[in-house]
């Protein structure tokens, strides 16, 4: 089993020492203590909340930001028609549908969605990573262009396997769960992104998603969507009800009403 890396906090500005150190507290994370042998810090910046890995060699931090220019120009090239994820998604946003992320993530692909006109729940039950993208939100918030679709993102701590549990007791089933799990590299594959290899070191992989995706079958009253490598084998021996293939990712669905 891989080591859990070792995080401190640190905030490179002392005006933000308060905020770091409440975090800190608020994560049970030490504070940076220089000599320390740490793998990453969490920067508490005064222009975001970030990562940064101080493994040899070091790198930039990394942090979510929803105004970048790259997402921004996904965005503004996404239709109804042309975004794989909408079509696999198979409900059109003026009927409201009820739409779970449960495997959060980076956020991005909920991003698109809530672009698109979707209200979109997601759930991420890593501590740090929903802070990353609490920080996003916040940011992207004062933005008066995203601020509309910020506020169709609605961001829970929790692990989906349980929630979607109580849902499902409670009766209140949404229509539409989306999985997109943390996958171990196969060796022969392409370098990890950065923001990907951030996202595997402090998250690890996702070991129960066969247990959440029984649960989000059990719990979706329409369907249940899959994002996977282009290539990649099917979550478990079930066959989809039919599959969305673009150039580096694909869409396994699977009707469940």
């Amino acid at each position: 089993m891989p080591t859990k890396p070792t995080i401190a906090v640190f905030a490179p500005n002392p005006v933000n020492l308060a905020k770091a150190t409440a975090i800190a507290q608020q994560l049970n994370l030490p504070y940076f203590a220089p000599g320390q042998p740490y793998d990453f810090l969490l920067l508490i910046a005064d222009q975001y909340i970030g990562i940064q890995s101080i493994r040899t060699p070091p790198t930039n931090p990394f942090y979510i930001d929803f105004l970048s220019a790259k997402l921004h120009y996904r965005q503004t090239q996404a239709s109804l028609r042309k975004e794989a994820l909408a079509r696999a998604i198979g409900i059109k946003p003026q009927e409201n549908p009820v739409i779970i992320d449960a495997t959060a993530g980076l956020a991005r692909d909920s991003f698109i969605l809530a672009s698109l006109g979707y209200n979109i729940t997601l759930l991420e039950r890593s501590p740090i990573l929903h802070l990353l993208i609490s920080d996003a939100i916040q940011r992207a918030a004062q933005d008066p262009i995203a601020a509309p679709i910020i506020n169709k993102l609605h961001l829970i701590q929790a692990d989906a396997i349980s929630w979607l549990q109580n849902q499902h007791a409670a009766n209140l089933l949404p229509h539409v769960i989306y999985l997109d799990p943390m996958f171990p590299e196969r060796r022969k594959s392409a370098q990890v992104k950065k923001d990907m290899q951030v996202l595997q070191s402090l998250v690890g992989n996702d070991s129960d998603t066969e247990q959440l995706f029984a649960v989000a079958l059990a719990c979706a009253a329409a369907r249940v969507v899959v994002k996977r490598p282009r290539l990649a084998p099917l979550l478990t021996k079930r066959l989809p009800t039919f599959q969305l293939i673009g150039k580096s990712a694909r869409f396994d669905i699977y009707i469940t009403r």
